[in-house]
């Protein structure tokens, strides 16, 4: 079959199969445009040298938790709440397990690991810990092996948190309000640990 289309006084035949062909071109173009910008966006958050793990990295160490600033007070670290004290440690288990401690203010708290794509490991809030007392335990595959094998561990009342990746974030968050309260969660982030620890051997 094919189309009449009429020009001045001369006729011109269009096939059929033109448009079909014009169709599948457009699609094509539009499905390539489509993969290319799901691609951009998978690659984005790997290619970028200033994204949250970065900056977070950048300002913390494995000696124990760093105070991080309001917005326009250092480090420019995003989605900070005032209402909040925030506080993160690096941690590294290539070595040695790490541990975290510390007593919470009177008030809401919650702590998250972040792997290094930024997704939660694990978290835990004032309502999940044992009156109102954080006391972790970060161990990969091995260390954990290790560890049910040691008799002498004692861990009651210590949260174990396997992590498969090595290269962790702690990020503590205390809830404070009022300036008082800001300075109290100040002194239990600047009291709180979060350190190499070691594995007693088994015996």
């Amino acid at each position: 079959m094919i189309y009449e289309e009429r020009i001045g006084r001369r006729r011109r035949l269009i096939p059929v199969g033109f448009f079909g062909g014009l169709l599948a071109w457009l699609l094509a173009i539009f499905l390539l445009a489509a993969s290319i910008h799901i691609v951009v966006i998978f690659l984005v958050p790997r290619l970028a040298s200033s994204d949250g793990w970065s900056k977070l990295a950048a300002v913390t160490t494995e000696d124990g938790f760093t105070l991080l600033p309001p917005d326009g007070k250092g480090p420019a670290i995003a989605g900070l709440d005032p209402l909040f004290v925030h506080g993160a440690c690096r941690i590294s288990l290539e070595d040695a397990p790490a541990s975290l401690s510390f007593s919470g203010p009177n008030s809401f708290w919650s702590l998250a690991l972040y792997q290094r794509r930024g997704t939660v490991l694990f978290s835990v809030n004032d309502r999940t810990a044992i009156d109102g007392q954080l006391d972790m335990l970060i161990v990969d595959p091995i260390q954990n092996a290790q560890l049910k094998e040691s008799t002498s561990a004692a861990l009651d009342e210590t949260i174990v948190v396997e992590a498969a990746q090595p290269d962790l974030i702690a990020l503590v968050r205390f809830y404070a309000p009022t300036p008082r309260e800001r300075q109290v969660a100040i002194e239990h982030l600047q009291a709180a640990e979060c350190l190499p620890a070691s594995l007693e051997p088994a015996g």
